[in-house]
């Protein structure tokens, strides 16, 4: 169970700092090149920070976890 928590809040910082970078490089006129990785990174690391979050919570809350 720690290690979901832990891997989620990974994966969270990872999707926000690299969809930052991506805004970044935009930003300062790179015009899409190279921010194709970046951004499909950004996508993987959103939905696995989605599921992280999700299953974490589907976890918690089965009734056969929760009688301690």
């Amino acid at each position: 169970m720690r290690i979901w928590r832990w891997a989620r809040w990974a994966a969270l910082v990872l999707a926000v700092s690299w969809a930052v970078s991506w805004v970044v490089n935009l930003a300062r006129g790179d015009g899409g090149r190279d921010l194709w990785w970046p951004l499909i990174s950004t996508v993987i690391w959103t939905g696995l920070t989605v599921n992280g979050f999700v299953t974490y919570r589907r976890i918690r809350t089965w009734d056969c976890c929760t009688n301690r």
